[in-house]
């Protein structure tokens, strides 16, 4: 692995384990056995790190295009859980990291309005599909944004309840999603995916 990146190996164990005030570019490289100056010829802050950690995270995930089918939804969302357990730190410290880096929160909000977009798609497809059926235009949107909402922030709803986001917790987010569209599935949708109560 060269330099560059176990850098970022090394800061993404270190912010999820701590926090990334707690882990500066000192604490980095003193954990690489590097120089602060090796560090900096990599990276020239903490924030460009995190920037190319979301980079990373944005790479990994899967599902960019307009979900066709509720059984893709599913995956899709399995995948992200898996990502945001991998990534955790950014979603425990979101609303913080985007305050600090301007360049990451333009970022962020450019990726975030696609995805809601995409998310408002594959619900408008499964309902053309008679997949899902609604009973108010603003349903899709209610949808879209539950899904949305659950995947960006049930790490911190989960520490608001004092409960540890454990992978297992975390991927209990799918349940939730599960239960918001189950009063819209159709007969069809049910004969695709069977129960889904649990």
């Amino acid at each position: 692995m060269k330099t560059k990146e176990k850098i970022l190996f090394v800061a993404l164990e270190m912010f999820n384990a701590t926090n990334t005030q707690a882990a500066t570019t000192n604490h980095i490289a003193k954990e690489m056995g590097i120089s602060i100056g090796n560090l900096h010829y990599h990276y020239k802050n903490r924030e460009e790190i995190i920037r190319m950690l979301y980079a990373q995270y944005r790479t990994e995930m899967t599902g960019e295009g307009v979900i066709r089918c509720i059984k893709q939804l599913e995956e899709t969302h399995k995948n992200a859980m898996n990502q945001l357990w991998k990534y955790r730190f950014f979603q425990r410290e979101l609303l913080f990291l985007l305050s600090r880096d301007p360049l990451l929160h333009d970022q962020y909000v450019q990726d975030n309005i696609a995805h809601r977009s995409r998310i408002v798609q594959s619900i408008q497809f499964m309902v053309e599909e008679d997949i899902l059926a609604v009973p108010y235009d603003n349903v899709v949107e209610h949808l879209a944004d539950t899904i949305l909402l659950t995947v960006q922030f049930w790490n911190p709803f989960l520490l608001t309840l004092d409960i540890e986001p454990t992978k297992e917790n975390i991927e209990k987010s799918i349940l939730h999603t599960r239960q918001a569209m189950r009063p819209y599935l159709t007969k069809k949708a049910i004969a695709i995916l069977g129960d889904i109560s649990d």
